[in-house]
């Protein structure tokens, strides 16, 4: 799958695995290949997304067994994003999106549209501090400059200064993260707001540390999926 643009109205687990590249230890202190399931996890997304966002990606597919794109992933996001960045334009880069990755369940894979899809482009100030229509409509959440999460859908607004866009020490970025998922999942709505937000904000921290952006982009290390009041 490759970045497209598009107009915009708008990463696979951190597994702790074996740094060799032929195999490791199967626990018996021999060397083997690994787990198959731990490495099919350490895949998902290009290994962008926190142990919890994996977690969450299992609630929002009904499935533990989960396969994703991979010729895209938060490094090759990064490239496009500062190859489109235009500070000075209003919004910048406006027409740029760049995906992250799709993911399905195993049995779903190739059957139709991705399970869930995670992707990025620009934004600007007034979209990102709660101008989406689109996100109106959803439940809003403590993360980044202003999320909006549902059971099906949801979004992510940091913004960003780093050395590596050109200008956003005086003009900030606003990066927008988005979740989709083909089908409504089958659940617990709050739980399913939570899981999206969880992933969401796991992307996003993925970016914002590639980008190197000053504070991490204003973002927690870890999530924290938490209602506005």
């Amino acid at each position: 799958m490759k970045n497209r643009r598009s107009v915009l109205g708008a990463l696979t687990v951190v597994a702790v695995l074996c740094a060799c590249a032929a195999g490791c230890g199967n626990g018996s202190g021999e060397e083997g290949p690994a787990d198959e399931n731990t490495s099919a996890a350490a895949e998902i997304c290009g290994g962008a997304l926190s142990s919890e966002a994996q977690q969450a990606l299992t609630r929002l597919t009904g499935s533990s067994e989960l396969r994703s794109t991979d010729e895209d992933d938060v490094r090759s996001v990064t490239e496009t994003l500062v190859a489109e960045w235009k500070p000075l334009s209003a919004p910048p880069g406006d027409d740029v999106e760049a995906d992250l990755c799709a993911v399905s369940s195993n049995e779903s894979w190739g059957n139709g549209p991705a399970d869930v899809r995670i992707k990025f482009g620009f934004s600007d100030a007034e979209t990102a501090k709660g101008g989406h229509e689109i996100s109106k409509a959803l439940t809003p959440y403590e993360m980044g400059e202003h999320a909006s999460v549902g059971t099906q859908y949801g979004f992510l607004w940091f913004s960003c200064t780093s050395e590596q866009l050109a200008g956003s020490k005086e003009n900030p970025a606003y990066i927008q993260t988005e979740i989709r998922n083909a089908l409504e999942p089958d659940g617990d709505a709050g739980q399913l707001r939570d899981a999206n937000a969880t992933v969401l904000h796991s992307a996003a921290v993925a970016l914002a540390g590639q980008l190197a952006c000053d504070d991490l982009g204003g973002l927690e290390d870890k999530p924290t999926p938490k209602q506005r009041g």
